[in-house]
C-alpha cells in the first residue's frame, strides 16, 4: 500500500473517512500479451458486514481499494492505495484495510500484483489438456442465447476445487446480498468437515467465448453462482387424521427408528428439501437473462430428482422474488397443462352477509346446515399439482392466485396502472372478481392472523383490504412483466434468487433479510 503520510488535526479527523462502497472497485480482468485487459468494473452494493453499519473507512484521503478477479477462475488480487494516510495519534489510527479484508478473502488475494499477473499468464499459456480441471464440478447444461454461449456447472462443496472457487467469490455475497453470510465454515471460521459440506450443491454460470486472435481457443467469463442446501425430510408412514377424528399415532416400523443412516449418504438417496441459500449474479450481467438461466437449471435438476420433495428459497429479496415468480409461472404454464387450465368456479354463490368460507374454499351461510358441494377452486387437485411440481406451499398459492387473476375479465382484472380505462363490468364479471378476492383474502388472513387479532374488527377489515390491494398491484406488475417479456432466443445445446412488505406484516416495516440478488 502506498500513501503519503502527514500529521492531522482535529478538523482533519472529521473529514478523514471515505465511503467504503465507492472506495472499493471490483474488476474482472483477463491476461493478454500486453498485460491485463479489463472486462468489467463495478462497485459493491453493501460493505457494512466488513466495515460497519456506516460503511465508511477512517483515516484516508483518495483511498482506492482495487479487487481484481481473473475472469475465468476468479483468482483474486487486492491492491490498496491512497493519496494520504493519517498518522497514528495516541489510540486513534487509520483502518488497516488489508488486515480487515484478510478475514474475508483467501490468502492468495494478498500476493503482489506482479505475482498475480505472472500466475494468470502461466495459466493462459498452459497446454489446454492441463486445463481440464476447470471449471470445477460437472457440466450441467450448455445454452446458446442471443448468439452467445453459456455453461452451467454443478458441483458439491465437498469437492476441494468447488470449495476453492467458493472461497474466492463468496465475498460477493456480502457485497450484494443483504444479510448474507459464508457457507462451509463453522462459527469460528474453520472449514466444516467433508461430510457436512457434502450437503451443499454449488451451481456456477459462465459465458464461454473465443479468445481473440487464438486458434479457436475459448475462455470463461464468470457471471454468477448459487448454493443449494439439502435438508432431510421426515415422511411419516401414517397419514394425519381427517378433521373430526382422533389423530392416529405415528409409529415407526420395526426396523425403522426414524434416524438417518450412519455416515452421510448422498442427498439423492434420501427424501429432502432443496433450499436455494445464496444467489448472486454480478452487476454487469444482471438484466440479461443470466439469473433466469441459473434459476431454471437449479429448478430442473431438482424437479427431476425423485428424492427432492420440495424446492424452497431462504429469505428471498424483492429482485429474486420477481425472478422466481416469472420463472415458476412460465414453467407451470408450459409444462403443467392442468395448471394452465385452472379457473374459478362461477357456480359458487356468495351471500350478501353471514357467509362462512371454509378451508376447502366452499362457502355456506353461518346459520345453514346444508353442506356445499363445490368450492371456488379444487383444493385437493391443487395440492396434487403442487406436490408434483415440488414448489413450496406459499409460493404455489401465490402462483395460483396470480394465474387466476390473469384469467379475470378485463373489466375487473387489476392492473398496475390504476388510471387505465376498463370496459363496463357485468354482474358475472363482478362475481368472478369477488370469488378471486375471497380466495386471496382467505390466505392473507390466515398468514397474518396473529397480527390482525391485535386490531378491532373494523380496523382489522381495513388492514386486510389494504394488504389485498397492495398484493393485487404486485400481481398485476408481475403479470404485465410476464406478458411483455420478449421470446428468449435460447437453445439448450447439451444437457450434462417482490413480495410487498404488507403481505408479510400488514403495512409494518419489513425485517426480512435478503439472501439473493439478481435483476
Amino acid at each position: 500500500m502506498q500513501c503519503y503520510y502527514i500529521p492531522f488535526s482535529n478538523a482533519e479527523l472529521a473529514i478523514g473517512t471515505v465511503d467504503a462502497n465507492e472506495a472499493i472497485t471490483i474488476s474482472l480482468v483477463t491476461p493478454t500479451d500486453n498485460g491485463l485487459q479489463m472486462i468489467e468494473s463495478f462497485h459493491p452494493k453493501f460493505t457494512y458486514a466488513i466495515f460497519g453499519e456506516d460503511e465508511r473507512i477512517f483515516g484516508y484521503k483518495g483511498l482506492k481499494v482495487a479487487l481484481l478477479y481473473n475472469a475465468n477462475d476468479m483468482r483474486p488480487n487486492l491492491t490498496v492505495s491512497c493519496i494520504r494516510k493519517f498518522k497514528t495519534v495516541g489510540e486513534v489510527a487509520a483502518v488497516d484495510v488489508a488486515q480487515v479484508l484478510k478475514e474475508f478473502l483467501p490468502g492468495v488475494a494478498f500476493q503482489k500484483k506482479q505475482e498475480f499477473e505472472l500466475a494468470l499468464n502461466q495459466d493462459r499459456t498452459r497446454d489446454p489438456k492441463d486445463k481440464q480441471s476447470f471449471p470445477p464440478g460437472e457440466l450441467l447444461k450448455t445454452i446458446q442465447r442471443d448468439g452467445e454461449v453459456y455453461e452451467i456447472w454443478k458441483g458439491s462443496l465437498a469437492d476441494n476445487a468447488v470449495m476453492q472457487m467458493v472461497k474466492r467469490i463468496q465475498v460477493c455475497v456480502l457485497f450484494y446480498v443483504e444479510g448474507g453470510s459464508y457457507i462451509g465454515e463453522d462459527a469460528e471460521g474453520n472449514e466444516e468437515p467433508e461430510y457436512s459440506r457434502a450437503r451443499w450443491s454449488v451451481f456456477f454460470l459462465f459465458k464461454r467465448q473465443v479468445i481473440p486472435g487464438s486458434a479457436g481457443e475459448h475462455q470463461y467469463i464468470f457471471q454468477g453462482y448459487s448454493t443449494v442446501y439439502h435438508f432431510w425430510l421426515l415422511e411419516p408412514s401414517t397419514p394425519p387424521a381427517s378433521p373430526g377424528q382422533e389423530p392416529a399415532l405415528i409409529k415407526a416400523k420395526t426396523n425403522d427408528a426414524w434416524e438417518l443412516p450412519a455416515g452421510d449418504s448422498p442427498y439423492k438417496e434420501f427424501p429432502h428439501r432443496a433450499r436455494i441459500s445464496q444467489f448472486v449474479i454480478l452487476p454487469p450481467f444482471q438484466g440479461k437473462g443470466a439469473g433466469s438461466m441459473l434459476y431454471n437449471a437449479i429448478f430442473e435438476v431438482h424437479s427431476k430428482n425423485g428424492a427432492t420433495k420440495e424446492i424452497t428459497v431462504e429469505d428471498p429479496n424483492e429482485a429474486f422474488d420477481l425472478l422466481r415468480d416469472l420463472c415458476d409461472m412460465k414453467y407451470l404454464r408450459k409444462n403443467v397443462p392442468k395448471f394452465a387450465d385452472l379457473h374459478l368456479n362461477p357456480e359458487v354463490s356468495v351471500p350478501e352477509k353471514g357467509g362462512v368460507m371454509h378451508h376447502d374454499t366452499q362457502i355456506s351461510l353461518s346459520n345453514s346446515t346444508a353442506t356445499p358441494t363445490e368450492g371456488i377452486v379444487d383444493v385437493a387437485a391443487l395440492e396434487a399439482l403442487r406436490t408434483k411440481a415440488k414448489i413450496a406451499p406459499r409460493q404455489f398459492a401465490r402462483l395460483v392466485e396470480m394465474h387466476l387473476m390473469s384469467k379475470l375479465p378485463e373489466s375487473v382484472r387489476p392492473t398496475a396502472d390504476v388510471e387505465r380505462e376498463k370496459p363496463a363490468a357485468s354482474k358475472a364479471d363482478k362475481h368472478l372478481y369477488t370469488l378471486w378476492r375471497l380466495l386471496l383474502k382467505q390466505r392473507l388472513y390466515r398468514r397474518n392472523a396473529s397480527i390482525l387479532a391485535e386490531f378491532e374488527i373494523t380496523e382489522r377489515i381495513i388492514k386486510l383490504n389494504e394488504t389485498l390491494e397492495n398484493v393485487e398491484w404486485e400481481y398485476a406488475r408481475t403479470l404485465e412483466r410476464l406478458e411483455a417479456a420478449r421470446p428468449a432466443a435460447e437453445e439448450v445445446i447439451k444437457n450434462g434468487k417482490r413480495k410487498v412488505d404488507e403481505e408479510n406484516g400488514l403495512n409494518a416495516a419489513s425485517s426480512k433479510k435478503a439472501r439473493v440478488e439478481d435483476a
